[in-house]
């Protein structure tokens, strides 16, 4: 007979039992990883999708909580602070009403996502914390609108007092989280920035 056409031989190796075993255990367990695999791609496509979607809502619940009935466009931006995400225009009544601007200080654990509102005057109208992992107890009090209430009107530049404001633009400290005040102090203060350098630009 044609040695071409003789039924190929097993190889000593895929004839050893202890190899076919392992073989056969491998084979299902290859099949349900790839289809593994397959539903949790399908899977994080979707939850990537309803956390993009459930940001923009946050994000909007708390522009207008900050300037409540105004109509928010979002706008295109230069950021040399680097801690610049959005900015948005606020419109009410067909007036321009200022801007809310998202910005991502770094606090003590991570950043801290922050939309900071501020008038056509160049105050701070309101700041609203829509992400923070700072510690429970200490830097998490940044979320309170009792801490958060000092910001409004202030004009800047922001300074941070450990114990008592002694001027117009302090903001006091949260007690054991110097450094979480700070970083929103800061992130504020960049806003205010910002929307000095550009109002300009935007109510043209």
């Amino acid at each position: 007979m044609n040695k071409a056409l003789q039924p190929l031989k097993q190889s000593k190796f895929m004839q050893n039992p202890y190899v076919q075993e392992i073989v056969k255990l491998a084979l299902p367990l290859l099949i349900i990883t790839v289809i593994v695999a397959g539903v949790l791609g399908g899977v994080n496509a979707i939850t990537a999708d309803k956390i993009a979607e459930l940001a923009v809502q946050k994000t909007q619940q708390a522009m207008s909580g900050i300037i409540p009935g105004a109509q928010f466009e979002q706008v295109d931006f230069t950021d040399e602070s680097g801690i610049i995400n959005e900015v948005y225009t606020a419109t009410s009544g067909g007036e321009y009403a200022g801007m809310c601007i998202r910005v991502s200080p770094n606090g003590f654990s991570n950043v801290i996502e922050i939309i900071v509102g501020i008038s056509p005057e160049n105050t701070v109208l309101g700041i609203e914390i829509v992400s923070s992992s700072e510690t429970s107890g200490l830097g998490s009090r940044a979320s309170e609108d009792e801490w958060r209430a000092q910001f409004v009107g202030k004009t800047g530049p922001l300074t941070v007092q450990k114990n008592t404001a002694t001027g117009e633009n302090d903001i006091v400290a949260i007690t054991g989280a110097t450094i979480t005040s700070r970083a929103v102090a800061e992130g504020v203060q960049t806003a205010l920035d910002y929307a000095a350098a550009h109002a300009a630009e935007v109510t043209e």
